[in-house]
């Protein structure tokens, strides 16, 4: 199985490693995936509905349950995508509605 194998390619066992070095390993080839796929228009247009669905967007986050979500959310971006270049960030932003 296809699927399978490419699993094996960012999930596998990582020979010669430490465990916390086969952990870091494993983060960054996720977000390497994460990024890959997201970076195509359509991969926008479904990241921006999972945002959504996970209320980054939400002003005021009052239930336990939106809390979570835009906690998950956060989380999304800032360690699965490895988005953390701020002034990238802030660009993106103040461009989101030009196009």
């Amino acid at each position: 199985m296809e699927s399978s194998k490419d699993y094996d390619k960012i999930m596998g066992t990582l020979e010669g490693d430490s465990e916390q070095e086969a952990i870091i390993e494993r983060d960054k080839r996720m977000s390497e995936c994460f990024r890959r796929v997201f970076s195509t228009d359509e991969g926008r247009i479904v990241l921006h509905q999972i945002l959504v669905d996970l209320k980054f967007y939400e002003t005021e986050n009052v239930t336990e349950t939106s809390v979570t979500l835009n906690n998950f959310a956060k989380f999304m971006i800032f360690k699965r995508l490895k988005c953390d270049n701020y002034k990238q960030m802030t660009s993106a932003i103040f461009d989101c509605n030009k196009h």
